[in-house]
């Protein structure tokens, strides 16, 4: 997907707000962006409480579709022939300047990879779903749930490294957490854009006046110090593993399937968690709270290059040796 940015979005606290520029600027996309802000942020949110409030990493439940439930309860009221408008706001979402559309333009990649390989999804192969077209249409809402499996990625691998460098914003409790993530944002403010600025301000003032007087506020300074981390041993095979998750989703890929993908994309993968296929299966389950759905096990490719292996390859820029 190729896009021009735009600039920052408005600041939008209510949906009031979104209706009054809507108003203003003749454009009902406000209302929509808005719906979209709040979608994903619920899909962080959850993604982090997974993390937060699950003291064992295999009871977590990371990329069982979060996205595309959250996704549903917003927007789930849309018929076929309305989800190519809800297509195009979240298309035009993505040309904004902004820290979520960032993580939904990033999720759009491996969507745009897909439909490049093999033409599935919208995309320039595909019928234009302006044409309202019976064939583009019903290509619609495959494309967006495809988009909510990526997205999942996208904020598991994001959630995964903060769990590493800022333990503070993982506290169990949900009002700290969110206390915590003010006081992180607040140290590193001069680096903020505007957006994010004026966001942090008003949520500031908010909490503040929620918090005033509650033991919990001291969550703000304390988390604005907190410097220490968590040991990352693995990074490397971390990210791959969940950014290549999607894939063994779609293609019931084994775990055998996915290490031989993972051969091919690291440059030195024979190290512990990639050494065998149940070291890893071991490592997905206990420390990634990544789960293959039961009775899904599915048969190993032959020859190391699984059904999405050139998507794979493509993704993590490598080159493909896939037929």
């Amino acid at each position: 997907m190729s896009f021009t940015l735009r600039g920052p979005l408005p600041f939008m606290k209510t949906l009031d707000d979104a209706l009054a520029i809507c108003n203003r600027a003749e454009d009902n996309f406000y209302v929509d962006a808005f719906m979209i802000e709040a979608w994903l942020g619920e899909v962080v949110l959850k993604a982090v409480a997974e993390y937060a409030e699950k003291k064992s990493a295999r009871d977590r439940q990371m990329q069982m579709g979060q996205a595309a439930q959250s996704f549903q309860n917003l927007f789930g009221h849309a018929t076929d022939s309305e989800l190519p408008h809800v297509l195009a706001s979240l298309l035009r979402f993505l040309e904004y300047d902004d820290a979520q559309a960032e993580i939904l333009r990033r999720a759009s990649l491996g969507v745009s990879t897909e439909h490049d390989c093999s033409g599935d999804y919208i995309g320039p192969k595909a019928p234009n779903p302006a044409c309202n077209s019976t064939e583009a249409l019903l290509l619609v809402r495959p494309s967006i749930q495809r988009w909510c499996e990526w997205l999942d990625a996208v904020v598991h691998s994001d959630t995964h490294l903060r769990w590493h460098a800022s333990p503070t914003q993982f506290d169990p409790d949900a009002e700290k957490r969110e206390l915590a993530a003010l006081g992180v944002n607040q140290r590193f403010f001069a680096g903020l854009s505007d957006f994010s600025k004026q966001w942090w301000q008003w949520h500031f003032g908010e909490a503040a006046a929620r918090f005033k007087g509650s033991p919990k506020w001291p969550n703000v300074g304390q988390a604005m110090a907190a410097t220490q981390n968590r040991i990352w041993n693995y990074p490397e095979a971390d990210a791959a593993v969940i950014s290549l998750w999607p894939l063994l989703k779609r293609h019931n890929w084994t775990y055998r399937d996915l290490l031989a993908v993972i051969h091919k994309t690291l440059p030195t993968p024979h190290r512990y968690p990639l050494q065998n296929e149940r070291e890893l299966a071991t490592y997905c389950q206990n420390v990634l709270g990544l789960h293959k759905t039961p009775g899904t096990h599915g048969r190993s490719h032959p020859g190391g290059c699984p059904p999405g292996c050139d998507v794979a390859l493509r993704l993590c820029r490598r080159p493909s040796e896939c037929s």
